[in-house]
C-alpha cells in the first residue's frame, strides 16, 4: 500500500491532547489507521478492515448507505470480499491531517480498488472525523465517502445557447450505456479517438469512460445472457428522486425501482412509455477528477 512521505504535523489552532501539543507521532497514528484498513482488504478479512472504525462510527457509502457502526461496516465489506471485489487490493493515501482539539481530528484521503492483474477499478475520495479517547487509541468516529466528479465543461461565455450547461433544477442526461463484447478495446477507441478518460473498471471487465461531461459505460457482455450487444440504457441527473418518481408515476410509467448494485452511481432503473430504460442519479454519474491548480489553490 502505498503511503505519502511523513511530514512535521504541528498543532493547528492551538490543538493539544492531554496538555502536550499533537505531534508527528499523532499524524504517524492516525495514518496506521489506513494502513490496516488497506491491510484487512487485501487479506480479505472484514474484520481487520473495520477495526480502525470506533463501535459506533457514522459511516457512509458512496451510494449514500449508512451500516450501522463497526458491525455494519464489517457485514458490508464482508460480502464485497466475497463477491465483486474478491483478490483485490486497496491503495489507501491519506493525503491531509488537521488537528481540532485535544484528541480530535479530521482526515482527508483517497483510496484505489485495485484488481488481481494490477488494474485500477475505483476511486474514491473520503472525509473523516478521528478521535482518541482513554479508553482507545486513535479510531475513524465518522467516515463519509464519495467518487470524485469532474463539473460540467462550460462553454465559452460569448458560445451560442451557452447557458445550457449552466446548473439548473432541471435533470441533465449525463449518462450512455452500451452492452460490448470486448469493452477494454471499445475504451481504447473512445479514449484515443475522443480523448474520453478511463475511470472506472467493474472486476467483469466493464469500462467507464468520461469527457467531463456525460459517462459512457461499457458493459461486458454475458454470453450465457439473454441481453443483446449495443445500445442499452441512458441516465439522468437529477436533483430529487421523489420528485422524480412522482412525475414519472404521474406521466403513467411505473414506479422506479431501486437498483442494488456495487457501483456508486444509478441508485434507480425506470422507463418511458415504450419500454426504453433509463437510471436516475442523485449522486452523478462519476467521472475523472478535475485537473489540480497549483499548490496551495
Amino acid at each position: 500500500m502505498h503511503q505519502p512521505e511523513e511530514a512535521k504535523v504541528p498543532a493547528q489552532d492551538g490543538a493539544q491532547d492531554g496538555g502536550r501539543d499533537v505531534t508527528e507521532d499523532d499524524a504517524r497514528a492516525i495514518r496506521a489507521l489506513w494502513a490496516e484498513m488497506a491491510r484487512g482488504w487485501a487479506a480479505g478479512d472484514a474484520a481487520l478492515f473495520a477495526a480502525s472504525f470506533a463501535e459506533d462510527c457514522d459511516f457512509t457509502t458512496v451510494r449514500g448507505d449508512k451500516p450501522r457502526g463497526r458491525s455494519g461496516i464489517e457485514a458490508g465489506h464482508d460480502a464485497l470480499f466475497r463477491g465483486p471485489y474478491a483478490g483485490t487490493t486497496l491503495d489507501a493515501r491519506v493525503v491531509a491531517v488537521r488537528f481540532l482539539g485535544p484528541g480530535l481530528a479530521t482526515v482527508e484521503a483517497e483510496s484505489t480498488v485495485v484488481a488481481p492483474n494490477g488494474e485500477p477499478l475505483t476511486a474514491t475520495h473520503a472525509l473523516a472525523v478521528v478521535e482518541r479517547t482513554a479508553e482507545r487509541p486513535w479510531s475513524i468516529r465518522a467516515f463519509h465517502n464519495m467518487v470524485p466528479v469532474a463539473p460540467p465543461v462550460r462553454r465559452a461565455p460569448d458560445a451560442k445557447d451557452s447557458t445550457v450547461d449552466e446548473p439548473t433544477a432541471r435533470p441533465r442526461l449525463r449518462h450512455l450505456a452500451i452492452v460490448a463484447r470486448d469493452p477494454e478495446k471499445l475504451a481504447d477507441f473512445y479514449s484515443s479517438v475522443f480523448e474520453m478518460e478511463l475511470f472506472h473498471r467493474d472486476p467483469d471487465g466493464s469500462c467507464f469512460l468520461s469527457d467531463g461531461y456525460l459517462t459512457l459505460a461499457l458493459i461486458k457482455h454475458q454470453l450465457d445472457g439473454e441481453t443483446p450487444v449495443g445500445m442499452n440504457h441512458f441516465g439522468f441527473h437529477i436533483d430529487d428522486t421523489a420528485t422524480t418518481s412522482e412525475a414519472l408515476m404521474a406521466a403513467g410509467t411505473p414506479k422506479p425501482a431501486e437498483r442494488f448494485t456495487n457501483r456508486p452511481f444509478a441508485e434507480y432503473r425506470a422507463m418511458d412509455p415504450e419500454g426504453n430504460w433509463f437510471d436516475l442519479s442523485e449522486h452523478g454519474f462519476g467521472g475523472p477528477r478535475p485537473p489540480s491548480g497549483p499548490a496551495g489553490s
